[in-house]
């Protein structure tokens, strides 16, 4: 069940995007440097420094609370003023309806609060790019050489 008491629907959301993009920078590196500083300022974690026993020991605590966020995003897919996990149980009475409903057909808030747990598993993820010290540009990168590499082996009847 998603965190219901852990709303954020109602946080203010500044248009920082705008800001952003009349000036030249880096939106998705802003994003991996700000997760980097909170994990070595607020938690304490300092990457550089870290075994990779330690490492691994970080990403297996990230990959539960990771999975945490998929599974409190799929709750409210469903919608958490709802009971959202009707959306994924096949034994509950409201399980059929989702057949038809569309993302738009949520509420505001409910579609708010399933894209602030996107936002939660953003976070984790980027932990895991923070803890091996990998660049916002080697992620660009390396996306697109992959992307590229997969839509070749679909051609290719992969």
């Amino acid at each position: 069940m998603a965190n219901t008491d852990n709303k954020c629907a109602q946080l203010e959301i500044k248009d920082l995007w705008s800001e952003q993009i009349t000036k030249p920078g880096d939106t998705l590196g802003d994003i991996l440097n700000l997760q980097a500083e909170t994990q070595r300022n607020v938690y304490g974690y300092n990457f550089e420094d870290m075994s990779l026993r330690e490492t691994m020991d970080f990403w297996h605590m990230n990959n539960h609370a990771l999975l945490d966020e998929v599974h409190e995003a799929t709750d409210a897919l469903g919608g958490i003023s709802n009971g959202g996990n009707a959306i994924w149980k096949r034994w509950k009475k409201d399980y059929p309806k989702f057949a038809e409903m569309k993302f738009s057909d949520l509420s505001e808030e409910d579609q708010l609060e399933c894209k602030f747990e996107i936002i939660d598993i953003l976070h984790f993820f980027m932990n895991y790019a923070a803890s091996i010290n990998m660049t916002s540009a080697e992620m660009y990168n390396m996306y697109m050489a992959k992307n590229e590499h997969n839509r070749e082996r679909q051609r290719n009847g992969y």
